[in-house]
């Protein structure tokens, strides 16, 4: 019993972190780069545990993220992704880094590490995990100063799927809507959760 009610305190507060680019860089030249912030706007996720799957409630919460050119078509990208759960006052942390490498302006690469750490404060739980994914990302101009992304990442511990929309603001800034779906693996007591929300960002390129 004990068993589940911390599996599912621990599902609580999982809008589970994802490989969030928001308005992709179309090249990665030395010492170009952007800054992304963004937050979900009305998010929800489902729970496996044990063959038991239920809805869960979740806050709406910010991302930050950051990528830098390294030039010869490589980039580095920083992603820090909160979450948080109204039950036994749970709280998820991301860290994302990966390396990017872009073929065209328009399809690029990436390979990184995830480290995710969940607190249970109510619960006595702290559980830190570290995993690894690979993926794909696709852009391409549909409009005067509009353009639409997608991507895919894969890992042991995570399956994410973006698509989204940005409007150039101007020169520096964009406007971005876009369309998170992840699923996280393999947290204690046999925990899967599945999140999906649209989320609405700015992005600074510098």
């Amino acid at each position: 019993m004990r068993k589940n009610v911390l599996g599912i305190s621990v599902l609580s507060t999982l809008l589970v972190a994802s490989v969030v680019y928001a308005s992709p860089m179309t090249e990665m030249k030395q010492g170009t780069g952007k800054i992304d912030a963004s937050f979900s706007l009305g998010p929800s996720f489902k729970a496996e545990e044990y063959g038991w799957t239920g809805d869960m409630d979740g806050k709406t919460r910010g991302r930050l993220g950051i990528t830098y050119g390294l030039g010869d078509k490589f980039g580095i990208d920083y992603k820090y992704v909160g979450h948080a759960g109204d039950f036994l006052d749970s709280s998820l942390q991301s860290n994302q880094l990966n390396l990017i490498y872009q073929f065209n302006p328009n399809i690029e690469a990436f390979a990184g590490y995830v480290h995710s750490r969940l607190k249970i404060p109510e619960g006595n739980i702290e559980n830190s995990q570290n995993g690894y994914q690979v993926g794909i990302l696709g852009r391409m101009d549909i409009a005067k100063r509009t353009s639409a992304w997608a991507s895919v990442g894969v890992g042991n511990k995570i399956t994410a799927y973006e698509i989204g929309v940005g409007y150039d603001l101007t020169h520096d800034f964009d406007l971005n809507l876009f369309y998170t779906d992840t699923k996280y693996r393999g947290f204690d007591y046999g925990i899967d959760a599945m999140t999906h929300s649209v989320n609405l960002g700015i992005t600074y390129h510098f």
